[in-house]
């Protein structure tokens, strides 16, 4: 049962995300939580205050306003304590010029007592870097402005730790 409401959390996030309503995504992150996008883009990086999570949604939303989800496979495990989750999509949006693309990728969330403490997003960059240098071409200039925190991997693949 626990783990359907995990999962069904999921997907009303997506959802949440494809409405515009990031607010109710912030709210879901623990104080110390990790925000980590792949990549080397102005998505990328890795966040770990309150505050830097809410200037990348401020930036996802600027960014990719119709941004909407299709979620292919959503699974949890785990104990309420610590629980992990996959998240497999694929994703819609539209630059300014009315071009459509779409990427596909994974989130992987880490829950405790029902808040995010760790969410890690994979996709394919390369296709990602391209959208957003159109979209900077477009006069975005948040599409390709520096990552919001800190770049680079997430603590644990950092070398010469």
């Amino acid at each position: 049962m626990y783990h359907a409401i995990v999962r069904r959390n999921l997907r009303n996030s997506f959802a949440e995300v494809g409405r515009g309503n990031y607010a109710a995504i912030v709210r879901q992150f623990a104080p110390e939580a990790e925000h980590w996008f792949s990549g080397r883009h102005a998505l990328s990086g890795g966040r770990r205050s309150g505050e830097e999570i809410q200037r990348w949604y401020d930036r996802l939303a600027q960014v990719m306003p119709d941004l909407r989800f299709e979620l292919k496979k959503v699974v949890a495990k785990g104990w309420p304590w610590d629980t992990v989750a996959f998240a497999e999509w694929v994703d819609h949006l539209t630059d300014r010029e009315g071009n459509h693309y779409s990427n596909q990728g994974v989130h992987v969330v880490r829950i405790k007592w029902g808040r995010i403490t760790e969410l890690h997003i994979y996709c394919d960059t390369g296709l990602l870097e391209t959208v957003l240098e159109k979209l900077g071409e477009q006069g975005v200039g948040e599409a390709v402005a520096e990552p919001v925190g800190e770049a680079g991997p997430f603590r644990e693949a950092r070398v010469g730790r």
